[in-house]
Order: structure tokens, then sequence, then C-alpha cells
């Protein structure tokens, strides 16, 4: 389902300077690409709970106050509902919904209402919809953005302005880290760490030796290579080749056939790419085995497109909807009242996530959502969730979370229905630098 589209380093540090520049100005920011208008959901009302939660006080002084008591709490999700990033800012905006109805739109006390903009997958225009949404719609947390240049620059503009928090709803890459200013929730961790940990399983619990690595060149897959590589090492396992190509390449024929002899093949191809990368593999006859991270990124449509070819993948990922337990089945099942025939990814887990979190902080304030006070309370909120306890902790100068990492492996359910399955997993683990 998902494709997450990162930018390469270079232009993303060129789009954060930009933002910067525009911000420190304090005047307003000429514009680009989509830009849509305020949208306020009420999502219609379906049974459900939250779960046990524990909180500290500590955080960062910040100049914004919290709506007055009983007043509707505003949550904003600042996005590219245009732009390359539409469909990652559907499917993320759906795990929101869910959240929302589940929750009955209201925690402690309050009503809850949903504003988002559409950023047109621009970063610069992001701060633009975030000056917006604090200024004139008045939000107490910042969800997303999911487009990581767009994460960077919205939390920088948080910081200078309001003090309101932003909670990630996917991975982020290290780079993040330098504007999250104390007010930036993480709790999927880092690419370079996801990498490391996998790589870390490959080699002493697979017990391979030798991989080749083929990606898609992005910020994401340099440093979930460079994760890889130092965790595969510390298992004794070596690196037998990496190419890195562009990321339009449909037709991987040259890379695929110059590939050496080893035991695995580590993939970060994506999108379009992913169905013929996994035809083409097994076209020209290659049978180590594949492996790839943030493995919803092959969605179940597309494994069903290769058919009984794509079974058999490893992969790694924080949430998968074949998890079996009471609370990721209430939570599929409170998806699918919105969505029928349909299943829930990382992408939509992690927009439910980054609700719970904040309305879940909310109810240790008494209310009070006040930046500051919600910060000191999201910090060391511990929270049950369909893909097991995540807890919140500082790193640097962000927030991010110890949670359970899932092994997973593709398969063709009883019902023909072609997905991701756990099969082991890494428990509580803090995936930093």
């Amino acid at each position: 389902m998902s494709t997450k589209k990162i930018l390469f380093a270079c232009v993303a540090v060129m789009l954060v300077a930009a933002v910067a520049l525009a911000a420190c100005g304090g005047s307003e920011t000429t514009t680009t690409g989509g830009a849509g208008t305020t949208t306020e959901v009420t999502a219609a009302p379906t049974t459900g709970g939250g779960a046990e939660t524990t909180a500290s006080s500590a955080g960062s002084e910040t100049t914004a106050a919290g709506p007055a008591a009983g007043a509707p709490i505003k949550l904003g999700f600042d996005e590219g509902f245009t732009g390359f990033m539409a469909y990652d800012a559907s499917i993320a905006e759906k795990g929101i919904l869910t959240a929302l109805a589940m929750l009955n739109n209201q925690a402690a006390g309050h009503p809850l209402e949903y504003v988002k903009e559409d950023n047109g997958s621009d970063p610069v225009v992001a701060v633009d919809k975030a000056r917006k949404m604090v200024e004139s719609d008045k939000i107490s947390v910042m969800l997303g953005p999911v487009f990581s240049p767009s994460a960077a620059a919205v939390t920088d503009y948080l910081a200078k302005s309001s003090g309101i928090p932003q909670i990630s709803i996917v991975i982020q890459p290290k780079d993040n880290l330098e504007t999250a200013n104390k007010l930036a929730f993480m709790p999927n961790g880092l690419y370079g760490a996801q990498g490391y940990e996998f790589g870390k399983y490959c080699a002493a619990q697979l017990g391979y030796k030798t991989v080749n690595a083929i990606h898609y060149d992005d910020t994401a897959s340099r440093e979930l290579q460079m994760g890889f590589e130092r965790g595969f090492a510390e298992g004794g396992g070596t690196i037998s080749s990496v190419k890195f190509v562009p990321g339009d390449v449909v037709d991987f024929s040259s890379y695929l056939t110059s590939l050496p002899k080893a035991d695995a093949t580590f993939f970060w191809i994506f999108g379009n790419g992913s169905v013929p990368f996994v035809k083409q593999y097994h076209d020209y006859g290659l049978t180590a085995q594949l492996l790839t991270p943030l493995a919803q990124n092959f969605s179940d449509e597309q494994l069903a497109e290769l058919g009984d070819i794509s079974t058999g993948i490893i992969g790694f990922d924080y949430y998968a909807w074949t998890l079996d337990n009471p609370a990721n089945k209430e939570f599929v099942a409170a998806y699918q009242k919105l969505y029928p025939d349909d299943h829930p990814n990382s992408e939509v887990f992690g927009g439910w996530q980054a609700v719970m979190m904040f309305t879940k902080a909310l109810e240790a304030t008494g209310g009070d959502a006040t930046p500051s006070k919600i910060i000191a309370a999201m910090g060391s909120l511990s929270i049950d969730t369909p893909a097991g306890k995540v807890t919140i902790g500082p790193y640097q100068d962000a927030y991010i979370g110890t949670r359970d990492y899932f092994v997973v492996k593709s398969v063709k359910l009883e019902d023909g229905t072609y997905t991701w399955t756990p099969v082991y997993t890494l428990q509580q683990v803090q995936l930093g630098e």
C-alpha cells in the first residue's frame, strides 16, 4: 500500500533551509504546490476504549495555552493530500479517523475536532499550513507530517512559535533529530536502528553469512543499509555487494544479473518497482532469500498481484494486521467498520497511535492541553496498543518509543489473502540511532 518516497538527503537539507529563512523573516511565505482548505471531521461514534496510561511531569516551557475546560480540542494533520505523498496521506488519515471513532470523538471531558490541511507534499507549504493551523485553528497537537522533510520543517516552526508537540506517524531519519527541539515524538524510532536490528537478526538468528543489497537511492535506504551492515557485521556476516539505483527504475535486469553469490538479498524497492523487482528476481532464477525492511511498503495488493512467488519474503515492521491479540482484533474491527473489506497497515496504525498518545496524555493532565504539560505527560507515557506496549522516553532532543518490533513473513492465508504475518518478536527495543 504505502510508498514512502523520501527526498535525497541533499534535497531535504535545501528545503528545510529554505523554510528556516522564510520563518525567520516573520512574513508570509510564497507557496507552491497544492493548497487545500481546512476541514473539520467528526467520525461516526463506535464503541471502544483506550489503554492504561502512566505519565510524569517533566517538560519544556511553551508559550501557548490550552483550551478552556470543556472546550473542543483540535488535532491537526498537515500532509500532502495532493502531490506524490497523496496515497500515504490518505492511508494515515484512515488511522486517525479510526482512533477518533473508537474514542467517540472525546477525551478527558473535551470534544475532539480533527483539522487537516493539504501542503501539496512541499515542506515550505507545510510550514505555511502549520502557521494557519496554530494561529487560526488553535490546534493543540500536530500529527505528522509523514513526509520527513516536511516533518522536520514543521517541527522547527512549532518550536519557534507555539511549542505545540508533534507526533510522527512513521519512522524518521536521524536528521530530523536536529529540529526535534524537545517537542518531537518518534514512537516508531529511526531508520538506521531498524536496519541494525534486522541485520543482527538475520545473522544471529537466521545464520546468514553473506548478503547482497539493492535499494532505491533515498535517505531511508542509506540509513537502513548502514544500520543493517552494522548489525549484520556484529553477527559475523559480510555484505557481498551494495547497489543504489535511481528511484524511477522498474527494469532491474542489469542489476540482478551482476549480483554475486550470497545467502540473501536485502532490498528497499517500493511503489511501482516492488512487483517488477520480485518478478524479475524470480524470472532470473535467483533463489537467495529476499529480505525487506518496512515490509508493508510492499502492500497486500502487490503481493496478490505476484501470487505465490511473493510468498516467503522475510521483512521487518512495527505492526501487522495479523497480530493475534484482543487489542488488535478490536482495532481491525473498528477500522473495517469504517473501511469494509480493507485491512490496516503500519501507516494506518501510526495514525491511530498518534491520536491515542495525545489523548492519553490529555487524560493524564486532567484535560489541560497546555503544550508544556502535554509534552511532559507524553514524554513518559506508557500505552498498550494493538502492536504491544509502547513506552515513550527522551532521546537526544526528541522522544522515542521503546516497543516490540516484528520479523514478518509474506504468506498466503487460508482464505486466499496474501499478506504479512509475524514470525518473531523483538521485545521492547528502543530504536534510536
